[in-house]
């Protein structure tokens, strides 16, 4: 059993759990991926997540780590930056045949500097560390919410855009693109390395999975009021600018 097959309270519960975390050190990350989606779109976001994903001054790191390791938290290197964990301890009760599964799950932190590198070529998104947008994300269970720093969505639209393609990026530059100047992701693109050579690679198979009714994309953009129609407009429209 995977997370997306959880029951809605469990995934409710390890969503909470993660924010807890979060909020340790939510003045001193911007929060990115999506988490930075829910914060932007809210209860559209139509999915759930688990990882926490944050970029920040590189000064910081040493701060950051020495916060996340006071409560508890492990911590991987790798070539991309830091990834603090720790098990999923659940405050709900596990039906009995789910057991071995969560205890496999552990709640995730992974923070890096400002550039982000597409994982089989040379090519970066860098974000800003000073041009972003207080939000606030909620918690399913007892009314708190954690405020948090996060890009703007024409930013997060753009590396969702280029981002390897899966239901969860697609979706997000989806519910993104509702709230985006479409004109300003585009410039956002084109201000950032080459990326817009890997937006330019995956629209054609986005517009394609949108398409299908079948799909997955299609499913879930339709579940959470997407129209089709206009959105594979836009992807033409964001592909024909890229273009010129």
């Amino acid at each position: 059993m995977n997370f997306e097959d959880f029951p809605d309270l469990v995934k409710e519960d390890i969503e909470d759990s993660s924010l807890s975390v979060l909020e340790y050190v939510a003045d001193d990350i911007i929060v990115i991926g999506g988490w930075a989606v829910r914060a932007l779109i809210g209860d559209k976001h139509g999915r759930y997540t688990l990882d926490i994903d944050g970029v920040a001054e590189i000064s910081k790191m040493k701060e950051i780590e020495s916060k996340l390791s006071s409560v508890g938290m492990n911590m991987r290197r790798n070539e991309w930056g830091v990834q603090f964990y720790h098990k999923y301890d659940p405050r709900i009760k596990i039906p009995e045949n789910m057991k071995n599964d969560i205890e496999k799950i552990e709640l995730r932190i992974e923070i890096s500097g400002p550039r982000i590198k597409e994982f089989q070529t040379p090519h970066y998104f860098e974000f800003s560390l000073t041009d972003y947008e207080p939000r606030t994300i909620s918690y399913h269970m007892g009314g708190n919410k954690v405020m948090v720093k996060v890009p703007p969505a024409e930013h997060m639209a753009a590396v969702k855009l280029g981002l390897p393609m899966d239901y969860k990026n697609n979706l997000d530059s989806q519910v993104l693109l509702d709230v985006c100047d479409v004109d300003k992701v585009v410039e956002v693109i084109k201000e950032n390395d080459d990326w817009a050579e890997m937006v330019l690679r995956r629209i054609p198979k986005l517009i394609g999975r949108l398409s299908q009714r079948d799909r997955l994309e299609h499913i879930l953009a339709m579940n959470v009021g997407i129209n089709i129609k206009e959105h594979v407009k836009i992807m033409k429209y964001i592909e024909k600018k890229l273009k010129c």
